[in-house]
């Protein structure tokens, strides 16, 4: 599930996960803290945040204590209240490959290893502001609470537990008295740590507060800055290399992803620039570390390509915008009963234009586009022309989000990648998409199925369209369009041909009788051309031209065996000279029908602004 959203892909992708390391059975919950034994060795939630404050979930969000996982937020407060330096000068960031809790210093510096260590977090908790050790815990649990965008509370039997049972980490503790790392008051300074792993949190705050990591410290659902963006750096490189203990090297070998793991079953993983995970099963493997959690992310990290060190989306540009079509309309002419129809019913085809590499950020943007759309569409057109790369997210995401289009009985166009590398990517998709090399002949084909299924034909009509239902002469008097009409003759032009090119004299006003025709222009430095628009029959072209009497600016060819009315400059001029008054109307009516092209493309300009 996820907040405020019907269920989508990557719900779906996270309840698959869940189900299967649900069913994984073995390892045991701890016990060493009596509480803890208590946990149902059943449960297992799975929580994923994005940049951008969407949270989605899978399975039990049950509270837990946070444990050892509340070790790298606190180290990050620590570092923001404190300098990293003052930090660095009692606790090391070295990986020891020993147990979470031995009592050992670095023999070379005589500092805690890392602050991942208990003897490290013990230190750590000791730096964060405050006065008095009521005050620094105050400002723990503050600070956690801002990093999972709510207000967190303590179990207080966990932690009488904890103080209780603690005697190893006072230990560990004595042992940083005596080389000069904490102050006299050893149990009060245990008690602030026993104190802040007995916070409550769920899987989904994991997500958060290591979303929020990823996000350079700046909390993606709360937009609150948390810790300054220097300190995560810092922060993640010591998750990276300590954060699972002695299987932190093979985690992040297998998994890639920065985390710290907690006895209660807990995992927070960060992915900078990327997305957050929460993970919580309290069967422990041998190490400490959650049997499903760590399965889980593996599952994850592998099926969407999250391994910090696989090069990934190298620009986050993803959805440049969403429009729907009737707001930008392809360029088929079409005749005026059609254009009503689809400026009234059009708004069920959507045109989604993505660019730039695609991996789980970008595509995520995508589908909860799809998602969260008031309006659901019946055509939904995926514009990837600009899509550079898509990585195995996004290529996972894409095929999710098609075949639950599909399935819905949403008509799925692709307009496909100009790059090889990408389009490759997409040669699995099913064979019911219909797949167009720009968005415009997409555009038309979902205009086209509308058409037909509200029982309109747009095919082109079998008899000629007389000169009076021209687009361009509705409203003129008869006599100016009798008085026109003595002056045209008529071409007939085979499919294929090149009635006129760029840079022709004008010929005259063509009013296409039958067939149709398309425009084109040559793409300047390129060896390619573009298409404009698609000329039907009852429409007309070449009017700039007529008027102005300069060359041809456009290419103009016939898609199938076309008739032409055809009114030349020589006519025209003739038209001026006998009949100024029907010449004028038709200078009325070309004039009427520039502006109206005009005041169309400023809306398609202005749809674009709005979505972009």
């Amino acid at each position: 599930m996820t907040d405020g959203a019907p269920a989508g892909p990557i719900e779906e992708l996270l309840h698959e996960i869940w189900q299967e390391v649900a069913a994984l059975d073995s390892g045991e919950v701890a016990t060493y803290i009596p509480e803890l034994a208590k946990a149902d060795p059943a449960t297992c939630g799975i929580g994923l945040a994005t940049l951008d404050g969407r949270v989605y979930t899978a399975g039990d969000l049950v509270p837990f204590t946070i444990q050892s996982v509340s070790k790298p937020y606190v180290y990050a407060l620590a570092l923001a209240d404190r300098g990293q330096d003052a930090v660095l000068a009692k606790v090391g960031a070295e990986p020891t490959g020993d147990p979470f809790n031995s009592i050992s210093l670095d023999e070379h510096t005589g500092r805690a290893f890392n602050p991942m260590v208990n003897a490290g977090a013990i230190i750590t908790s000791s730096l964060v502001a405050g006065s008095t050790r009521d005050e620094q815990f105050q400002r723990i649990l503050a600070g956690l609470s801002a990093f999972a965008g709510r207000d967190l509370g303590v179990d207080e039997s966990v932690y009488d537990s904890e103080r209780r049972t603690g005697d190893r980490n006072r230990a560990i503790a004595y042992l940083m008295r005596s080389a000069g790392l904490l102050d006299e008051d050893v149990d009060a300074q245990c008690e602030l740590y026993f104190r802040q792993c007995a916070v409550l949190v769920t899987a989904r705050d994991l997500a958060v507060m290591a979303a929020t990591l990823a996000n350079g410290g700046l909390n993606p659902v709360t937009d609150v800055q948390v810790v300054p963006r220097d300190v995560v750096a810092s922060v993640l490189t010591v998750m990276a290399t300590c954060g699972m203990y002695d299987y932190a090297g093979e985690w992040l070998y297998r998994v890639g992803i920065p985390a710290k793991s907690g006895v209660s079953g807990g995992v927070s993983a960060a992915l900078p620039g990327q997305l957050g995970l929460g993970l919580h099963s309290p069967l422990l493997d041998p190490r400490g570390n959650s049997v499903r959690g760590v399965a889980a992310a593996d599952l994850l990290s592998k099926r969407l390509g999250l391994h910090l060190l696989l090069p990934s989306e190298r620009s986050r540009n993803g959805l440049r915008r969403t429009y729907r079509a009737d707001a930008v309309r392809s360029r088929r002419g079409r005749p005026r009963s059609h254009r009503d129809l689809l400026d009234a019913e059009a708004w069920q085809i959507v045109v989604h234009e993505l660019v730039g590499d695609e991996g789980f950020a970008s595509t995520e943007m995508l589908i909860r586009a799809v998602q969260d759309d008031p309006r659901p569409a019946r055509w939904r057109v995926l514009d990837l022309r600009r899509v550079t790369r898509i990585d195995t997210a996004g290529v996972a995401l894409l095929h999710s989000l098609v075949a639950r289009l599909l399935a819905e009985d949403v008509a799925v166009c692709v307009v496909e990648p100009r790059l090889q590398l990408p389009k490759a990517s997409l040669r699995d998709l099913p064979d019911a998409v219909h797949r167009f090399l720009d968005a415009d002949s997409a555009l038309e084909w979902c205009e086209t199925q509308l058409l037909d299924g509200l029982g309109v034909t747009d095919d082109l009509l079998d008899g000629l369209v007389p000169l009076t239902q021209q687009e361009l002469l509705e409203g003129l008097p008869e006599w100016a369009v009798a008085a026109l009409e003595e002056r045209l003759t008529t071409r007939v032009i085979t499919a294929g041909a090149i009635v006129f090119d760029e840079g022709d004299p004008a010929d005259g006003l063509y009013f296409v009788g039958a067939g149709q025709v398309a425009s084109d222009i040559r793409i300047r430095n390129q060896a390619g051309r573009r298409r404009l628009s698609t000329i039907a029959a009852g429409s007309s072209f070449g009017e700039l031209a007529l008027v102005d009497g300069r060359t041809r600016s456009t290419r103009i060819v016939a898609l199938e065996p076309t008739i032409c009315y055809v009114l030349g400059p020589d006519e025209f001029a003739e038209l001026r000279r006998r009949d100024p008054a029907s010449a004028a109307e038709l200078v009325l009516a070309i004039s009427r029908m520039l502006s109206a092209r005009l005041r169309s493309s400023t809306a398609d300009v202005a749809a674009f602004e709005a979505d972009g």
